[in-house]
């Protein structure tokens, strides 16, 4: 009967052994999804400056500053061959896309772009009949 016990006891111990008792974890609060990151200031004057190569022009940063609107002005002087002027530049803090572009560069002799009869370029002693 000895020898019964033992083996009653070794099989129930296998037997105990291979039973697992799986408890369930409380699920996890889901996270929620990430909030949208504003553009920051070098990132709006990085897009201005991208934008300002691809349109051919060597710009030199004048203002940048964030309106009130979440709006980026990036403001840039402007110079290509035999040109100069400016290059305005509106982005959406938070979309990060361009909304608008100002851009004049004109050449030496381009500073008015509808006056292509040279009139009204000032009243000179003796020529203001011949002027608009």
């Amino acid at each position: 009967m000895t020898a019964m016990r033992i083996v009653l006891l070794v099989g129930s111990l296998l037997l105990a052994s291979g039973c697992v008792v799986h408890t369930r974890s409380p699920p996890r609060p889901e996270r929620p999804p990430p909030r949208p990151v504003a553009m920051s200031r070098d990132e709006a004057v990085d897009l201005g400056f991208r934008q300002c190569r691809s349109r051919g022009l060597e710009c030199r940063l004048k203002e940048v500053h964030r309106t009130g609107k979440d709006v980026w002005k990036v403001k840039f002087f402007a110079a290509a061959r035999g040109g100069r002027g400016f290059l305005h530049l509106e982005y959406d803090a938070w979309s990060r896309r361009l909304l608008d572009v100002d851009e004049k560069v004109k050449g030496r002799h381009d500073w008015d772009d509808d006056d292509d009869h040279h009139h009204g370029r000032g009243k000179k002693r003796g020529h203001a009949r011949f002027d608009d």
